[in-house]
């Protein structure tokens, strides 16, 4: 299935809420929604009024995190699965697309109801590669993501990684460390969504190609997302013939949870980075392009819309591949009816004056000249060549009776006729030139 969406929540919403959200996404004909998580706001407060609940069942936020304290005092995340106890503190997310926990599993329901495929983008600026204070807050993002995208039931979070710090080997080796103990710290095998890795669209931004593949190779929980506006930014425009789409659609899908999830927008790029994002009609990275790839694939896709436009733009997307796929439809059922018009068709020709002709010599001919040959029950001599499924030949002495059946492959057409006019010049004794004489006479 090719499923199309929008990062985001449609510009034509009247609603601001999740639930708004994946209701208008269906509504506009969609099947994807890549919720973002913006605009939130944690705090850590004691736990007195929620001592006995659990989690989920807090109705004024969402309990993202509960500290309790250890044998030394020292406060130690216990995560959100069990009951939260007086001396607990309490990490409240406030969000304004979703209350608490009952809004966030009625969202999972609807979605599924209305087919509408799920995952959750972390907040856009990360810093994970440092070791400053911004780079705990960025990691400390990540893990709320992971229990909201839980919640929904999403597939998958997306997050950017941030800048390089200490050289790119070095960059990449934390980032590795990173991801792993994110995964490890909230794995799939619990229902925890998997953790992708966007690629960049800037140098100075950690995500080439090669660095979220490296991490998707040896981390198992991290799916490595293909931003083409990103790499086609970084590489200064490599994506613009078919093979440039093939060859990063076939690195990425080794790593793929299930679809190949690709974010799609309109770009304009200079010296190997990303200026701006655009409409997708604007800019050389075309979509019909990439349309004639998916058409052709078999696979499943999920491509999210994030450019200015996002639902316009989701829907163009979709229409584009339609058509390339109206237009693949059409070219099979030509080649479809081609396949079954066969023509059989029987011709006799004259032998000429004194030469002997027999069934044997037929044979032989065909053995010759077509490299086949059978003899029917009927007597009749039975032969094929590429372009003529079919080549019936007999003889009563004078006259040779050929019957024939075209194949549907008209490319071995002009060969097999070759063939033909050679086999019957060599019966017969006539050529192709002088028969035609002789048919000319008689009209």
């Amino acid at each position: 299935m090719k499923r199309f969406g929008i990062a985001g929540i449609p510009l034509t919403s009247k609603g601001r809420t999740l639930l708004d959200s994946i209701a208008d996404v269906h509504f506009l004909g969609l099947t994807s929604l890549e919720v973002q998580l913006l605009r939130v706001n944690v705090e850590q407060v004691p736990s007195m009024e929620h001592s006995g609940m659990f989690p989920r069942d807090v109705e004024d936020s969402i309990v993202v995190n509960v500290l309790r304290p250890d044998e030394n005092g020292n406060y130690v995340s216990i995560g959100t699965d069990s009951i939260i106890e007086e001396e607990d503190i309490v990490e409240k997310l406030f969000w304004n697309m979703a209350r608490n926990y009952d809004e966030i599993l009625e969202a999972g329901e609807l979605s599924r109801e209305l087919d509408v495929e799920l995952s959750l983008h972390a907040p856009y600026y990360m810093d994970l590669l440092g070791d400053d204070d911004i780079s705990t807050r960025s990691y400390e993002h990540l893990k709320w993501s992971m229990v909201i995208a839980k919640g929904m039931s999403a597939k998958r979070i997306i997050t950017h990684t941030g800048f390089y710090h200490k050289g790119k080997k070095e960059s990449l080796r934390r980032a590795k460390d990173i991801y792993s103990t994110l995964g490890n710290e909230f794995p799939v095998e619990k229902g925890f969504p998997y953790i992708g890795v966007e690629t960049s669209g800037k140098s100075e931004i950690f995500g080439t190609v090669e660095e979220v593949i490296s991490i998707a190779r040896r981390v198992k929980e991290v799916e490595p997302i293909m931003n083409l506006p990103h790499i086609h930014s970084l590489s200064n425009g490599g994506l613009i013939e078919l093979k440039n789409f093939e060859e990063m659609v076939n690195t990425f899908k080794k790593f793929a949870k299930n679809e190949l999830y690709v974010e799609y927008a309109g770009v304009s790029y200079r010296s190997g980075n990303e200026v701006k994002i655009m409409p997708i009609k604007y800019g050389d990275l075309k979509f019909e392009t990439f349309s004639e790839l998916l058409v052709e694939d078999e696979d499943d896709y999920n491509i999210i819309s994030f450019s200015p436009l996002l639902e316009h733009d989701a829907q163009y997307m979709e229409l584009i591949f339609l058509r390339s796929l109206s237009r693949k439809l059409q070219r099979l059922e030509t080649l479809k009816k081609r396949a079954k018009k066969v023509e059989t068709v029987t011709r006799e020709y004259n032998i000429k004056k004194g030469r002997k002709v027999d069934n044997d010599t037929i044979k032989e001919a065909c053995d010759d000249i077509f490299g086949n040959a059978r003899v029917a029950s009927s007597g009749h001599i039975i032969s094929k060549t590429p372009g003529l499924n079919k080549i019936e030949a007999f003889t009563d002495g004078k006259k040779l009776y050929v019957t024939t059946e075209s194949s549907p492959n008209r490319s071995d057409y002009a060969n097999a006729v070759k063939l033909y006019n050679k086999f019957i010049e060599r019966i017969t004794g006539t050529t192709s030139k002088e028969r035609r004489k002789s048919l000319q006479k008689k009209r």
